[in-house]
């Protein structure tokens, strides 16, 4: 690892990543959107209708059809949204049982309590990208935040709690070598990737930085953590960065 890289590394480590996340339109300017869109929509049906038919009356109706499916549609998005920012809150908001960092710590003696509050807001930030990807595997790219991963599922009732509320149905864990194949751990370190440049802000093609939970393991000297540089094809690849037992990504799918 050249000096350049591990730099970056030790830099990332400061940057809060439940601060720095994409915009989120408003409620009125996504109606709005999506209103101009139905509306252009109907004006653009009506005349190509009138112009086949030179039926007025038939013209408005299919118009009229066109835009009643397209607001049921827009409606239908807005509820997946509005539940989707909800788990997005939640999860913000979300306070972990106290002993899974006192557990973590266990694994990591080495580290102070600030250090292993940060692998606590890795966990969160991975978490939402589960949330954000839906039922696409999001591997996992630090060892330190997967030991939390771990930690947090053997408190099952409020894992399960959690998963329900924070991610609409059960979170899997599936470590790699097992039922995870090397291309759906490449697949998911793609996503995750571009899921991390995302929320950080980062070109996802020529990062001037690594993200923060690719960042996390070699800043906190993590045994056998999981290596990532700069230099890297994830963007376009997933590449093969995570050593060992490898990435687990959320089983089924995020």
């Amino acid at each position: 690892m050249d000096m350049r890289d591990d730099t970056t590394m030790k830099e990332a480590i400061f940057l809060g990543p439940t601060s720095v996340k994409p915009g989120v339109p408003s409620f009125g300017k996504k109606m709005m959107h999506w209103l101009t869109i139905c509306g252009i929509t109907g004006v653009i049906i009506f005349y190509i209708t009138q112009s086949l038919t030179q039926e007025p009356g038939l013209s408005f109706f299919v118009s009229a059809l066109a835009s009643v499916s397209i607001v049921g549609s827009i409606w239908s998005h807005w509820i997946a949204t509005t539940r989707h920012e909800q788990r997005v809150a939640f999860i913000d908001a979300y306070q972990f049982p106290a002993r899974v960092k006192e557990r973590v710590g266990w694994h990591y003696p080495h580290l102070s309590d600030d250090q292993l509050s940060l692998i606590m807001q890795g966990l969160r930030q991975y978490l939402q990208f589960c949330n954000t990807s839906i039922r696409e595997t999001v591997s996992m790219p630090s060892r330190a935040v997967d030991i939390a991963w771990h930690e947090f599922i053997l408190f099952t009732r409020d894992y399960n709690q959690f998963c329900e509320r924070g991610i609409g149905r059960f979170l899997h864990h599936l470590p790699a070598g097992g039922t995870v194949s090397p291309g759906m751990i490449e697949d998911g370190l793609r996503k995750a990737w571009l899921l991390a440049c995302e929320w950080e802000g980062i070109d996802q093609k020529s990062p001037c930085r690594l993200p923060f939970l690719f960042a996390i393991d070699a800043a906190l000297n993590i045994p056998d953590g999981f290596p990532h540089s700069l230099d890297n094809d994830y963007a376009t690849k997933g590449g093969t960065a995570c050593g060992g037992g490898g990435c687990g990504g959320c089983g089924g799918g995020c």
